[in-house]
């Protein structure tokens, strides 16, 4: 019996039905901001319990999830993020970025992040607090969906081209639920200003501001974001910040070879 499951999966799956089960439960995980036990994957991947039983087991051994004992619920561990770093150019990225994004967070007085598409996903690569008692911040290694609501996603779909910018647009109707004809006039008029600011979509009272970092044809690895959080008795402005967020993006972008221009 067994041999007939695989052998029909084999036939519809291009020879490799377990790692497509390993790769659907790391994607469902990736997307579930809290655990999901054993039953619940299952619903979600329209599987029985126990097709997906040895597989939860390779992938917790690997320690690529962890079981939470008490209420039996998997979630994704660090193991996919510390891969990710390990990539020679996304490693590159992280070390010039990093002294860039911490006098950034100094001047301003706010945390920043580094976010980078990773599959379907919004992958938080680099992250600097602030040296403030209170702030807002967004932790490093968490993924989201590649969302319209997320200032950084909207900025590495705007600064794409062609195929790219194609496949950016759909991931974001797909994760949003929008129309690409809604998205894709939004992109263009953050292309067109270079950057995006706007009232926060995820959290209330914030105010997002984010900048590519561009690569030497012009497109976006990665998105630079600063949230700007009012504090009373201050006069600063979202605005205030947003010549030095500029110029942080500028510099993480020349030191990994794109042409500034003046």
């Amino acid at each position: 019996m067994d041999q007939e499951v695989n052998r029909k999966e084999s036939s519809t799956a291009g020879g490799a039905p377990a790692l497509d089960k390993g790769l659907d439960l790391l994607e469902v995980l990736a997307s579930e901001p809290g655990g999901l036990t054993q039953k619940q994957l299952a619903a979600r991947l329209g599987r029985s319990v126990g097709e997906i039983f040895r597989m939860l087991g390779v992938l917790e051994r690997r320690g690529y999830i962890a079981r939470e004992p008490r209420t039996g619920e998997y979630s994704l561990t660090l193991q996919l993020f510390r891969l990710a770093t390990r990539y020679p150019p996304t490693r590159r990225l992280q070390q010039v970025a990093l002294p860039i994004m911490e006098a950034l967070a100094t001047e301003t007085g706010l945390g920043c992040h580094l976010g980078m598409l990773s599959g379907q996903h919004l992958l938080i690569l680099a992250q600097a607090d602030a040296n403030m008692t209170m702030g807002w911040m967004v932790r490093l290694g968490a993924v989201f969906p590649f969302g319209m609501q997320y200032v950084s996603a909207r900025i590495l779909a705007a600064f794409q081209s062609g195929r790219k910018r194609e496949d950016a647009v759909a991931i974001l109707a797909a994760q949003s639920g929008m129309p690409p004809a809604l998205i894709t006039p939004r992109l263009d008029r953050i292309a067109a200003i270079g950057h995006d600011i706007s009232p926060s979509e995820v959290a209330d009272g914030l105010v997002d501001l984010s900048c590519p970092i561009l690569d030497d044809r012009g497109h976006a690895v990665a998105a630079l974001t600063l949230p700007f959080l009012p504090r009373f008795g201050t006069k600063a402005e979202a605005a205030d910040a947003l010549p030095l967020l500029l110029d942080a993006a500028r510099a993480i972008s020349a030191r990994i070879g794109a042409v500034i221009e003046d």
